[in-house]
């Protein structure tokens, strides 16, 4: 005897095991949450052919070197934005280590806690002049590491602003922040990073003129 009742409710049981397992799939794949804000002068403030260098950012997070780890990555995501010419990390710390140009050079940097030397709050403008630059990419890492909950998300928040080094005038800023995505494929904190500098750099291309 056949029991076509069991039958249909075992097939309804797979179909609907199948869309849970797409939904958690789906979920896993999308995007975290995200926070962006950006404001930024009239196109072609900062003319073609500028030089910028990129500040180590001020460290603001438990984690010892996510100042130098953000400036790195937003320095990477900085060379291809048409237009500008940009000084190479290495360069810039090792003449800021050099040039002291704060009038506090102590406040260059300041120990970590695993005492490596991180970032503190510099000087745009003068960093700018001792670089010898047009203008410099300041800014801060206000998250980096793993939110604590019913699952651990990788989680990244930077802040940003573009200097011009002639007259201080602020061209460009901008806030971001990203946690991580979902169960099945979660991120490294890296790779959050990656994405947030990735949105950062991209909402800053207007700024420069276009090239000729």
């Amino acid at each position: 005897m056949r029991l076509t009742g069991t039958g249909k409710m075992g097939k309804d049981m797979r179909a609907g095991a199948a869309l849970l397992a797409a939904g958690l799939l789906l979920a896993g794949c999308g995007v975290g949450r995200i926070n962006s804000r950006d404001f930024a002068q009239p196109s072609g403030a900062l003319p073609a052919g500028s030089t910028v260098a990129v500040l180590p950012f001020e460290n603001l997070t438990n984690h010892p070197n996510a100042g130098q780890i953000a400036a790195d990555i937003v320095s990477t995501e900085l060379y291809g934005v048409d237009g500008l010419r940009t000084v190479e990390v290495g360069r810039v710390r090792s003449r800021l280590s050099a040039g002291k140009p704060a009038a506090d050079a102590a406040s260059t940097a300041t120990a970590s806690t695993d005492g490596q030397p991180d970032a503190a709050p510099l000087d745009a403008q003068a960093a700018g002049r001792t670089l010898g630059v047009d203008a410099v990419l300041a800014g801060s890492v206000s998250e980096y590491g793993y939110q604590h909950g019913l699952r651990e998300e990788p989680v990244v928040g930077l802040n940003a602003r573009l200097v011009r080094v002639s007259d201080g005038a602020v061209l460009w800023t901008s806030s971001q922040s990203e946690a991580g995505r979902g169960y099945f494929s979660r991120d490294s904190v890296n790779n959050v990073a990656q994405r947030v500098a990735t949105r950062m750099i991209h909402s800053l291309r207007p700024v420069v003129a276009a090239t000729r």
